[in-house]
């Protein structure tokens, strides 16, 4: 054969070959198409006590993971953990403890990440009689509206009215009608998160009771799932807690992160409103630094549900808690290296 035969047999394979690359290439890509996760959360809409949730969706933590997170709002805490049992949603994010209530009762669930440790709520009035809470004993003879039960504010506020404050009246309401029960004068103290009560700081109520004061760190907030999916598909677990250990480490490092995100939250909120819920949601400790749950933060929260009733006997942390997940983010790979 021709030299220049040869060179265009070899021209013509190389050109195929090529081709076919592009190709393999092209399919490859197609298959590497973002994996859907949905995450249920407490309430009907956004908030800011789940700033690293939203972090990690606003700067493209998960994106970048090849996750596309999507959020299906479950309303109360026990809804959440029914929405992930029943298969409606992968993760949810909310009170953990219903983990362990489902696991006394013969059912499924893990933790796998810790979010909030410290309760986020503050309490406001529009009753210039009420001075600042000291000592909730001073809650006595008083009606302090809550979330509805079984939501961790309202435990936490009946094991005050149990030790403390026996004439304390809770009055529960759904999540963002506090401004407005207290309004109407159905209660003395509405008890809300955040920008809530900045919202109403700005419109001339005060705030007089800090709650996080009379509370140890706790795991107050977390992701769950099943062992279905830890056991079927541990990378998306894994990519998940990654996501979010790396949305805490920003939360902490970067302020204008955490201001970023909160104001596409909240586009029509003042500046100086969303600063001041940040500088209080940074006051209180709320976040820890890495998402591991620590065992005695768990038992404290298994405690709170004994004394409430909800559930009926303690039990070891690793019956309804992996750490595995959370540990390997916090060693470092849930931020990648440049």
């Amino acid at each position: 054969m021709k030299t220049s035969k040869i060179f265009k047999v070899l021209g013509v394979a190389i050109l195929a070959a090529i081709l076919m690359a592009g190709n393999v290439q092209a399919a490859s890509n197609k298959q590497k198409s973002p994996e859907k996760v949905v995450i249920a959360q407490f309430g009907q809409a956004k908030f800011l006590l789940y700033l690293p949730l939203y972090i990690a969706m606003e700067e493209g933590l998960f994106a970048k993971r090849g996750l596309d997170v999507s959020l299906k709002f479950a309303g109360n805490d026990d809804q959440i953990f029914a929405a992930v049992i029943g298969g409606s949603a992968d993760f949810g994010m909310g009170d953990p403890v219903f983990t362990a209530i489902s696991k006394e009762k013969g059912g499924p669930g893990k933790v796998v990440a810790m979010l909030i440790t410290k309760l986020g709520f503050s309490g406001y009035t529009n009753n210039q009689d009420i001075k600042f809470i000291s000592d909730v004993g001073q809650l006595d003879n008083l009606r302090v509206g809550s979330f509805p039960d079984p939501s961790t504010i309202y435990v936490e506020l009946s094991q005050i009215k149990r030790n403390k404050a026996p004439n304390m009246k809770i009055v529960p309401a759904a999540f963002g009608a506090q401004l407005a029960t207290l309004e109407a004068g159905k209660i003395d103290i509405a008890v809300d998160l955040e920008p809530t009560v900045s919202i109403a700081e700005d419109k001339g109520y005060r705030v007089v009771l800090d709650v996080e004061k009379y509370t140890q760190p706790q795991a107050i907030t977390g992701i769950t799932t099943t062992e279905e999916l830890i056991k079927n598909n541990p990378e998306r677990v894994q990519k998940v807690v990654d996501a979010l250990q790396e949305a805490v480490t920003l939360l902490h490092d970067n302020p204008d992160v955490s201001f970023r995100t909160a104001k596409k939250l909240f586009p029509d909120l003042k500046d100086s409103v969303i600063r001041s819920a940040l500088e209080r949601m940074k006051t209180k400790e709320m976040y820890p630094k890495s998402v591991v749950i620590p065992d005695e933060y768990w038992q404290r929260t298994l405690q709170a549900r004994i004394n409430s009733g909800d559930l009926k006997k303690p039990q070891a942390s690793t019956v309804a808690v992996d750490n595995s997940f959370a540990v390997k983010a916090a060693q470092g790979r849930a931020i990648p290296k440049k």
